[in-house]
């Protein structure tokens, strides 16, 4: 279906949605969104949650381009079910998965979503709607930030935060870059991080361990605060540390100068570019996503609170009423 300025008949859809900034979730119909020109209308199989969701619900983030009612999430997989005017990229009915419009809203809590034509691809062959969906955001964070910190063949690279969302896919696409990885994770998580293909396992509450790292040519940095410092003095003077947090550190990049340390500063971008490297090294077999728990839209509430509560590793997926994932 090709949509010009507007449908001649409005519709609904059914979606997550803050009715005031801090609000709880409720559940209810919205307007459909159209495409504009340039964008594509997807029928969401599936979104995942990422805690930049909960921020923004609660007027955190980026609220100055944010209005209500807000509908989060970014993280989109589904298909192709309209096309505004000049789009040739994609058709009704292709699977796509993408990030759409960070860190302006989206809107992919909801049975429907719009974006940017170039900010969705073509879903990996062989990965459900579920796994492509909690790929994106977390995904893309990580290829940006290895690649900002200059990883590469040969390299060596420190990881925190190796169980969570962006440090698992991190550490598996380190290792596709053919980079020595040591990952710092609970110990309860060094077997699963291991098979992610971590090269070693240290646990970050161990100061003394932390302390005994060999140097380092890079820093994948998604956690920050003291730890981050910590794994400066492991970092070889010359190499890059890339956080995943803005600046919202004190003294990071300060610090980080201090040691002779290159520090960068990654906001995740809608990438197709990255998008296709994600995929391609999916449908190889080298990067899998860790589905930790999966919810109904009406369960939205329960799957950020998942999120929130670190309730297990991993990510929360969000599965559209009509989904047959």
């Amino acid at each position: 279906m090709i949509i010009g300025a507007a449908e001649e008949t409005p519709a609904t859809m059914l979606a997550a949605h803050h009715i005031e900034f801090g609000a709880p979730l409720a559940v209810g119909e919205l307007p459909r969104p159209v495409p504009l020109p340039g964008e594509v209308r997807i029928k969401v199989a599936a979104t995942s949650v990422n805690p930049v969701d909960m921020h923004t619900g609660r007027g955190n983030g980026y609220v100055q381009s944010m209005t209500l009612p807000l509908i989060p999430g970014w993280d989109v997989a589904g298909t192709v079910d309209a096309v505004g005017y000049g789009v040739a990229r994609h058709r009704v009915g292709d699977p796509v998965f993408g990030l759409a419009r960070f860190p302006h809203p989206a809107g992919a809590y909801a049975e429907y979503v719009t974006a940017p034509a170039h900010h969705v691809v073509r879903a990996p062959a062989g990965l459900t709607m579920v796994e492509a969906a909690a790929l994106p955001l977390c995904g893309l964070t990580a290829w940006q930030m290895l690649r900002a910190a200059k990883v590469e063949r040969g390299k060596r690279v420190l990881i925190d935060g190796a169980s969570g969302g962006v440090g698992h896919l991190a550490v598996q696409i380190a290792r596709a870059l053919d980079a020595e990885v040591i990952a710092l994770a609970r110990p309860e998580h060094h077997s699963l991080v291991t098979s992610w293909g971590a090269d070693d396992c240290v646990d970050y509450r161990d100061a003394a361990a932390v302390a005994a790292i060999d140097m380092a040519d890079a820093l994948c940095d998604v956690v920050g605060g003291d730890l981050a410092l910590r794994l400066f003095d492991r970092i070889a003077p010359g190499g890059c540390a890339a956080l995943a947090l803005g600046w919202a550190v004190p003294d990071y990049r300060a610090e980080a100068d201090a040691r002779g340390i290159d520090a960068v500063s990654c906001l995740v971008d809608p990438d197709p570019v990255g998008l296709r490297v994600l995929s391609e090294l999916a449908e190889a077999g080298s990067l899998r996503v860790h589905i930790g728990a999966t919810f109904g839209l009406a369960e939205a509430s329960r799957a950020q609170q998942w999120v929130t509560s670190r309730s297990g590793i991993g990510k929360a997926v969000i599965v559209m009423p009509d989904s047959a994932e």
